[in-house]
């Protein structure tokens, strides 16, 4: 009898501890599962079908500017295992970026690289946190156009995925006059994909918000795998040291098309 009883004491605990182990996971971050977190109205980033942008499917706008649909960002990079964040330079990868590197030296290597902080922001699942993009003198000129964050998945994203970064820019970026377009390139093992460009002259439009700073969604719906995106600016050239110009809050790889307020 007494066996019987802690039998069923032994069971009952077990239940108890599955029930609320389930509970804290149903509760607990949705990033962790390649979820994305934050984003409620009025947030640094909103995630409400308020933001404009452009995203491009096949070469054709389907979200942002006139298209009358805005994005709704759902997946995050973790949605394929574990990404892996670096800084790379005028879209190159593998190869042909070492090749870059080694002619720049290392001074001007070394200033790309810290070119881009707080990296893993931009793949943590969380809108309201951010990588930053800052712009020092020199560092765009000769063989360096652009700056770009190469994030790689942990898997391969099939055709009908989404490679969209949510971005916004400091209001000094724009008033200043510094970028020129910001760049999404996917890629394949190294190999470009599809890219698609966000000009500048439009940026202003996109600060019509009252919360933040000027905010945009910039990217692809796939129509060819890819396992690697990257987010680039191509700044007209600087002549001082103006610190952040632009935060990439994250990479959507997942999401839906609302009609645009």
């Amino acid at each position: 009898m007494k066996s019987n009883v802690m039998k069923k004491a032994l069971y009952a605990g077990l239940i108890a501890s599955a029930l609320a182990l389930a509970g804290c996971e149903a509760d607990g971050n949705p990033a962790e599962g390649g979820g994305i977190g934050g984003g409620d109205p009025g947030s640094v980033f909103p995630n409400d079908g308020t933001t404009g942008g452009n995203i491009t499917e096949g070469g054709t706008p389907i979200a942002g500017g006139n298209t009358g649909f805005n994005f709704i960002c759902e997946r995050s990079a973790r949605a394929y295992g574990v990404p892996h964040s670096e800084v790379i330079a005028n879209g190159l990868v593998g190869g042909p970026l070492t090749t870059l590197l080694n002619l720049l030296g290392g001074n001007t290597a070394t200033r790309l690289l810290n070119s881009v902080v707080d990296q893993e922001l931009a793949i943590d699942g969380e809108l309201e946190t951010a990588s930053k993009f800052s712009l020092t003198v020199n560092l765009l000129s000769g063989l360096l156009s652009s700056v770009d964050q190469l994030i790689t998945l942990g898997g391969t994203a099939p055709v009908g995925s989404y490679a969209v970064f949510g971005v916004s820019f400091p209001t000094a970026t724009l008033e200043l006059s510094l970028l020129q377009e910001v760049r999404v390139r996917t890629f394949l093992n190294g190999t470009q994909q599809e890219t698609v460009a966000l000009d500048a002259s439009t940026l202003d439009l996109l600060g019509a918000v009252s919360v933040g700073d000027p905010r945009a969604f910039v990217g692809v719906k796939a129509t060819k795998p890819w396992n690697a995106a990257s987010i680039g600016i191509d700044p007209i050239v600087i002549s001082a040291n103006v610190g952040e110009a632009m935060f990439v809050h994250e990479l959507c790889t997942g999401g839906r098309l609302v009609t645009a307020p």
